[in-house]
């Protein structure tokens, strides 16, 4: 008799979880979509000369992470704008 009101409760408070989990994700997705909106008429900021200089170099990945620590780019972001700067050259 425990074990099926323990196993009740938890079930319960999973699905009170879940709950939680999906509310938050579509209060981000609504944030995201603003921050989408406010963003979409600014300029680019213009490269930093060391991260193209770097790339001049032939050092991708310190260029890579040196794009992470100034602009504050995850890994793959910080990939996607070097790849992109070495393409506009």
């Amino acid at each position: 008799m425990q074990t099926i009101l323990l196993a009740v409760v938890i079930a319960g408070l999973g699905f009170m979880v879940l709950g939680k989990l999906e509310a938050i994700e579509r209060r981000l997705a609504r944030q995201q979509s603003i921050l989408d909106q406010l963003t979409q008429d600014l300029p680019e900021t213009p490269p930093d000369d060391e991260v193209v200089a770097l790339i001049a170099e032939g050092e991708s990945i310190k260029a890579i992470k040196l794009a992470r620590e100034i602009y504050g780019f995850s890994l793959i972001e910080a990939k996607q704008y070097v790849d992109r700067l070495k393409n506009d050259r």
